[in-house]
């Protein structure tokens, strides 16, 4: 995971060099995030001791190191097949090809919010086993990283082909959802997204209940907060924000939709949790907050990284006060 986060400020230093001012801040945030969480688990793994614990019944490490044999070479042939489609074809290939308009067709929206949604998955493996008592969460925190990491190897894999070398990308049909800044320098919001994940996983995953619960609240806000913000200010929204596409509509309904969703969903893990009623309130107004301030400031790095990195940590301290 080092070296991938390395591709990542080298692919930051190469959109600087081309001027690609967005595409540097964006990249450079996203390999410093990757940078410090895993350093910050590290230390964390060493303070408590947990490299050897016994509850750990799969070889976690043994299956990461077998996706990567297995998924580099299977990847590298798509690659190659698309490198040689293109010389058989003839094909003149053209690198970027920019769109009519900066604005992404709202069905692409419609598609690209919607992947949002496989992140849930995230709080279904959380939890699924979690009736067990003892370490049990702990064994739930490394199946997470897991599932988690591989997920974002391959994505990470995938974009920089994209990035680097677009013409042997294989996976074109993606990026009609990528918005215009994304098609070229910049890594897609989908990478924003695995890499906040991940990391809130890794930065407060171990530090059970207030990690886990921060975690999915998180999470559970953002994916729903973003999705109506998005749509509902496309759709009906009037009043602009600034100089910006999104509005004052859409930004109301994204504070809504992060309150209701982080009220059902602490109501649904109140049997693994007890949460106070100042927590089943402050925790989802607080997130709430959060994310309203960063989609009204709309910053030059995806919100996709934001939200859940910065609204997971803000809940993570409240809780443990409050919770």
């Amino acid at each position: 995971m080092y070296f991938y986060a390395l591709i990542v400020l080298y692919i930051a230093f190469i959109a600087k060099n081309n001027g690609e001012r967005s595409a540097f801040i964006n990249n450079l945030a996203n390999s410093i995030v990757l940078f410090t969480s895993i350093t910050i688990n590290l230390m964390v793994i060493t303070f408590l001791n947990l490299q050897n614990k016994d509850f750990i019944v799969f070889p976690y490490d043994v299956l990461m190191l077998s996706f990567i044999f297995f998924f580099l070479p299977a990847f590298y042939l798509l690659v190659v097949n698309e490198k040689r489609k293109l010389k058989k074809k003839a094909i003149s290939f053209i690198k970027i090809e920019s769109r009519t308009s900066k604005v992404l067709p709202l069905k692409y929206d419609i598609y690209r919010k919607a992947t949002h949604l496989v992140v849930l998955m995230i709080i279904f493996f959380y939890f699924s086993i979690f009736f067990l008592e003892g370490n049990i969460m702990l064994f739930n925190q490394n199946l997470v990283i897991f599932l988690v990491g591989i997920s974002l190897i391959g994505l990470l894999t995938a974009d920089f082909v994209r990035i680097l070398k677009p013409e042997y990308y294989p996976l074109k049909p993606v990026n009609r959802i990528l918005r215009e800044k994304e098609l070229h320098m910049r890594v897609g919001s989908h990478i924003s997204m695995a890499v906040g994940c991940f990391s809130t996983i890794l930065l407060f995953g171990l530090f059970h209940p207030f990690g886990p619960l921060s975690i999915c609240t998180s999470i559970t806000m953002t994916i729903f907060g973003d999705i109506s913000s998005n749509l509902v200010g496309r759709t009906i929204g009037n009043k602009q924000i600034r100089n910006t596409n999104k509005t004052y509509e859409g930004l109301l309904a994204g504070i809504i939709s992060t309150i209701v969703s982080g009220m059902i969903i602490l109501s649904l893990l109140k049997d693994y949790y007890f949460t106070s009623p100042l927590g089943f309130l402050v925790l989802p107004l607080s997130g709430a907050l959060i994310f309203g301030i960063l989609d009204y400031l709309d910053l030059e790095i995806d919100d996709n990284l934001t939200y859940t990195l910065i609204i997971a940590s803000i809940l993570f301290f409240i809780s443990l006060f409050i919770a």
